[in-house]
């Protein structure tokens, strides 16, 4: 008989609940060394949105950033660090990402600015103003 068998049912469902969370990491965190995507932020201000993007070690000769007036691309590549050794454990994958970010708001196509500092993407696009002329009678 399992011990888990033996735990009252509230008590079995939480323990497979809590495996199954602990499996979930795991895969996520698989998922994430075989195929980086670099984590981002939307900000909306009174007249603009601005991406912020987390691009450590990206070499900006390498990042694109193409708008489409549906939304934003941005590809680029990790430089490898030339270390001496073997790896024996391995979270920070070199490789070349492409992440696609729909907009969540109307932005003005063509009208983005973009900055990298620090490992950090900046770019700011002008909100579109949608106006509606009233007219009197």
């Amino acid at each position: 008989m399992s011990s888990e068998s033996m735990l009252p049912a509230r008590e079995q469902t939480l323990t497979r609940l809590h495996n199954l969370m602990r499996l979930r990491g795991e895969v996520d965190a698989l998922e994430q060394n075989s195929h980086w995507q670099p984590a981002f932020d939307w900000l909306e201000a009174n007249l603009t949105l601005t991406l912020v993007m987390d691009l450590p070690g990206v070499d900006p000769e390498t990042l694109q950033i193409a708008e489409d007036g549906e939304g934003v691309t941005v590809t680029g590549e990790r430089e490898e660090l030339a270390l001496e050794g073997e790896p024996i454990h391995q979270e920070r994958p070199s490789e070349g990402f492409s992440r696609r970010l729909e907009f969540p708001l109307a932005v003005r196509e063509g009208a983005g600015e973009a900055r990298l500092r620090n490992g950090v993407l900046t770019v700011v696009f002008d909100k579109l103003e949608r106006t509606i002329d009233v007219e009197s009678e």
